[in-house]
């Protein structure tokens, strides 16, 4: 009886043994393929016999290396371009640089009636706020502010204030409207004697009558 135990806890011992060893085989044989699977994707002759073999068959091969090559230039590409890429600003106050020209002011002012018709007699697109409306009577308080400007209209060009309608017809007499009307790149790219134009605001800080009206009306 005691044989026969000692015979089964060899043979056990022996089994479990041989398992290992064979695990061990399995694993080492797995390094091993993997690792010339490796050297042989990249050898530049295994490499060019792959792609000479699928132009033949009308087709294309790209090596694992040159995979991880184009991803490493991509990456450095969208890098570069998110480094001079400038961060869209969060647009503050009532002046819009995508607008040409922006009126706010109110359809039963006559003011605000002559600078909608300066800028339509130049055919000049524009986006009008009328402050009557009760959807816009709460910006009244915050234009005055901005703008330290205590009548209507107020006009913005490409987003910059430049005052009411006195100012906008001054903008006109000198001849500097298609230059206010310039977009950042538009005026980047005209000529220097444009450049060297500069809109001056000219708020109205009293109810003046324009220069074209009749004082009686």
């Amino acid at each position: 009886m005691a044989e026969t135990d000692d015979t089964q806890k060899w043979s056990k011992q022996a089994s479990e043994r041989l398992m290992a060893a064979i695990n061990r085989a399995d694993e080492l044989g797995g390094e091993l393929r993997d690792y010339l699977q490796e050297r042989v994707a990249t050898d530049p002759r295994y490499v060019k016999a792959r792609k000479a073999v699928a132009k033949l068959l009308g087709r294309s091969y790209v090596s694992a290396e040159e995979v991880q090559t184009k991803a490493a230039v991509k990456a450095e590409k969208t890098a570069a371009v998110a480094a001079v890429t400038p961060t869209k600003k969060e647009q503050k106050g009532f002046g819009d640089p995508s607008l040409k020209a922006q009126i706010f002011g109110k359809k039963s002012c006559p003011w605000s009636g002559r600078a909608i018709t300066l800028l339509e007699r130049h055919k000049v697109d524009y986006d009008f706020v009328d402050l009557e409306e009760p959807e816009h009577e709460a910006k009244a308080l915050g234009l005055a502010t901005e703008t330290r400007q205590n009548t209507v209209p107020y006009v913005y060009l490409r987003g910059q204030f430049i005052g009411g309608f006195n100012a906008l017809s001054e903008v006109e007499r000198l001849g500097q409207l298609e230059v206010a009307l310039m977009s950042t790149e538009e005026r980047a790219n005209a000529p220097a004697h444009l450049k060297l134009v500069e809109i001056v605001p000219r708020p109205n800080t009293d109810e003046v009558v324009p220069a074209d009206a009749d004082p009686a009306e």
